[in-house]
């Protein structure tokens, strides 16, 4: 989708202050050591008891509200997502983040996309600016905190580390420092399995004992012979798809862009997944940063937007690719054109 008059006016991040890396990890026991030189994770920010996945999300809000100059009443959405436990059961994460940044009446909606959860909703945020004359801003936020024994950030999937985090994003009507595009978005649902494992859930957290979600994808591929090799011909299909749709309608190709934005997943899977087959290099991503924090879900991107546009290097003009997966499967990509440099 082309949008026209859609911008963004205010980024934010909140990392907590402690952090471990996986050389510790490793030393505690806790990780093991040729998976983490494979996996290539240096570190994750471990948040604190009071730092949940919303409590982390509307501090990234505020630090993005204050800098889109919009006042708290022009507001109209709330979009908030995370992977994990968000801090109680049977409750409104949305509206605890609303509640604690620009409060008013506009909708407050919790959405799950797995670790495609901030573009997904920018792509959501978007739509609904663009059909409602009366929302000049939304705010998107997504966090997470992964917790024993809930989740074990180390290994609860071979090929991810989980680390905690959120950031936050504020799309305008009105103006803003970069403006957005084009985005796209495309499913996959015969994946869905692989994320499902082998039988139902009573309720939450049914057994006590940590998510394994690496097994649930063996179960997957014990279930079909030739599987893994199917999946990732309709993951790479899928991937080119939605990416050629978004630069298309943003009138640009790949080439011709400065920037790449993608989630802080293990090395093998960033190589295989976007550097061989897109042709990108290092430098024009934030990967090598986001090494030393993990995988934070749906905040990967807006905690790596927030932190490309800190460090001053996108210029007026320059374009920016981010590209989003989450379990389903879903990917969503985003186009933004840098208007300029933010004060910030």
């Amino acid at each position: 989708m082309r949008w026209e008059n859609l911008y963004i006016a205010g980024l934010g991040a909140y990392l907590p202050e402690h952090e471990v890396t996986a050389e510790q990890a490793v030393a505690a026991g806790q990780y093991d050591a040729d998976r983490a030189k494979a996996n290539g994770i240096r570190a994750v920010r471990v948040a604190s008891h009071e730092e949940t996945g919303p409590v982390m999300a509307a501090a990234a809000a505020r630090q993005a509200i204050a800098r889109s100059g919009h006042p708290n009443e022009e507001f109209g959405l709330v979009l908030h997502s995370g992977i994990g436990h968000q801090g109680q059961d049977f409750w409104s994460p949305a509206h605890y983040v609303q509640q604690e940044t620009v409060g008013g009446d506009g909708a407050a909606i919790e959405y799950r996309q797995g670790s495609n959860g901030g573009l997904a909703g920018v792509e959501l945020a978007a739509s609904y600016i663009a059909s409602r004359p009366d929302v000049t801003a939304a705010l998107v936020t997504a966090g997470d905190s992964f917790k024993l024994p809930y989740i074990d950030r180390w290994n609860s999937d071979d090929q991810t580390v989980y680390g905690d985090g959120a950031g936050a994003i504020v799309l305008s009507g009105r103006g803003g420092f970069a403006r957005i595009r084009a985005t796209a978005s495309i499913s996959e649902p015969s994946l869905e399995a692989i994320y499902r494992g082998a039988d139902w859930t009573d309720i939450p957290f049914e057994t006590g004992r940590p998510a394994d979600i690496h097994a649930r994808k063996g179960v997957w591929l014990s279930r079909q012979e030739n599987s893994y090799e199917a999946a990732m011909g309709r993951i790479g299909e899928k991937l080119a798809l939605v990416l050629n749709k978004a630069l298309a309608d943003a009138d640009t190709k790949l080439p011709d862009t400065q920037w790449f934005i993608h989630g802080n997943i293990a090395q093998p899977v960033a190589e295989w997944g976007f550097y061989r087959p897109l042709g990108l290099s290092l430098s024009q991503t934030t990967y090598d940063w986001g090494k030393g924090l993990g995988h934070m879900g749906g905040a990967d991107h807006l905690i790596s937007l927030n932190h490309l546009f800190e460090t001053g290097r996108p210029k007026a003009g320059d374009l920016i690719v981010a590209v989003g997966v989450g379990h389903g499967f879903m990917w969503t990509v985003a186009v933004v054109e840098v208007l300029e440099t933010p004060s910030w």
